[in-house]
Order: structure tokens, then sequence, then C-alpha cells
């Protein structure tokens, strides 16, 4: 009930009358002078004075009103936040459905949050977003698509996935050009990864075999000892392959950009605070 007495005072406080709180509450104003009353007594102190300017706040009514009212101004934006999106239909990578979403599935399965569009490339998440064929996702490396809104999310640097055997294994850090002395593995399909290895060993003039597979194998054939492959931090840092050590990579130049997607202003902070 304290709740209840707390919300009224800041009514009464934002108005400065104990009728139009009254009205806006729908209540009678004996009632609420009568929660006032219970409220203060509780408190052990007068929240409010009369004067010849009106109804006005005591020191302590004061400062207790500017302590509570952001408070209660956030308690009705979250529920008015969940009251408007009863629904939440996300797209998403595979990757980053298994090994970032379910990170902060504590908090998503409370507002009815569904992954209803998996993409292999996040970029191709953007047509189902303008077609709002889905209301929200995650892309990589494009920070502004117009007519949708876009938060800056995480930065995900790429990890160097090395055979156990080799002597790069037992290093802290490895550099790219220590990299490059083995055979690149690489994904075949379409992708940033993919374009920005080729654009490296372009510019470091590299001769060395290339071994173009599927993301999901590349991981296999570095543990047959067959060459080095790149794999994002999120996944590296939670898998265990046996046959292959993950190396961080210290003249860092592979990394992604990730940001969060929305097809209206108030979705993207709905969902920005739930990935935060």
């Amino acid at each position: 009930m304290l709740f209840h007495k707390l919300r009224y005072f800041i009514e009464i406080a934002k108005l400065k009358s104990y009728t139009k709180a009254a009205e806006s509450f729908y209540i009678s104003q004996p009632a609420l002078s009568k929660q006032m009353k219970q409220l203060e007594e509780e408190l052990g102190f007068r929240l409010f004075s009369r004067s010849s300017k009106g109804l006005q706040l005591t020191e302590k009514g004061q400062s207790l009103f500017y302590e509570l009212e952001p408070l209660f101004q956030q308690v009705e934006t979250t529920v008015n936040q969940y009251k408007k999106h009863d629904e939440v239909r996300f797209g998403s990578t595979p990757l980053l459905s298994s090994y970032f979403i379910h990170e902060h599935y504590a908090k998503l399965q409370r507002i009815n949050f569904y992954v209803t569009v998996i993409q292999d490339d996040s970029q191709d998440l953007i047509p189902f977003l303008k077609d709002n064929r889905i209301d929200a996702a995650i892309v990589q490396d494009i920070a502004q698509v117009e007519g949708l809104y876009s938060k800056y999310l995480f930065k995900d640097e790429f990890l160097a996935a090395v055979p156990a055997a080799s002597p790069l294994a037992s290093q802290s850090h490895v550099s790219l050009e220590d990299c490059l002395e083995y055979t690149q593995i690489i994904p075949s399909q379409r992708s940033t990864l993919a374009e920005q290895l080729r654009l490296i060993m372009n510019d470091r003039q590299f001769t060395g075999e290339v071994i173009e597979t599927h993301y999901q194998a590349m991981t296999g054939l570095v543990s047959l000892g067959m060459g080095i492959a790149y794999l994002p931090s999120i996944m590296a840092n939670q898998i265990e392959y046996r046959g292959v050590t993950f190396v961080p990579i210290s003249d860092q130049q592979l990394f992604r950009e990730m940001y969060l997607y929305a097809t209206s202003e108030a979705m993207l902070d709905f969902l920005y605070e739930k990935f935060s």
C-alpha cells in the first residue's frame, strides 16, 4: 500500500493540488487527503504546507519528491513498454543465437521474445526489418539504415584458432604475420570476415595455401592440423574444441561491430536495456 500512497504524493506534488490529483486518480478528495495523512504518519514528517501561494511542499517533502519522481517515471516507462511490446519477433544468425542471445535469456523470456528468422549473414535481416516481418535484429558492421532505428551494441574481436600442436598454441598472443606463415582457412560463403582476410592477404602478398569451407567446418579442419582459422570471441570464449587452441591476435585487425536494429525507437530502447 505504501507504493500507492507515494504515487499519490508524486501526483499531488506535480499538480500542486489535492483536487486535480484526486480527479486524475478518480477518487474523492477526502479519500486522497486521508491517504496523505497516513503517509505522513508512516514517514514521521509533514509533506505539504499551505501558504498564501497555495499548496507547497515542505523541505523534506521537496527532497523526497526529487528522489522519487524519476524512479516512478522509470517504473511507468517500463510498464508501458511491456504493455506495448506483448511479442517481439527477432531476427538473428546461428552464431548470435547460440553464443550471445542465450546469455540474456533471463530478461528476454519475460517479454515473449521469439527468434522468428535466421539468416547466415546478419545483413540479410535488413529487408525483413523494412518489411515489418520482424521487429528487431542484430546487424553486423552497418551503423545506420534509412527508415530503421539502431544503436551500437558491442565490438566482437576475432581470435586465431590454431592447431594445439602448433608452436603458436603456447603463446599468449600472436600477430597476423605469425598466422600468415600457415595455411589460411576462411569461409567459403560471402561474409565480412572472408573479405577482410582477402584484403589482408593481398596487402601482405600472401602466397600460401587458402582453404575455403563452410563457417561451421573451419574449426574441424584446424583440429586436423590443416591450417589456421579465425573465430569471433563470443563463440571462441564459450567452446572447447579438441585439438584447437584459441589465441588472441595482438595487432587486431579482425573485428566486427554489432548494432541493434528495430522498427521503432520505443522497441529499440526497450531491447537495448535487455541486451546491455
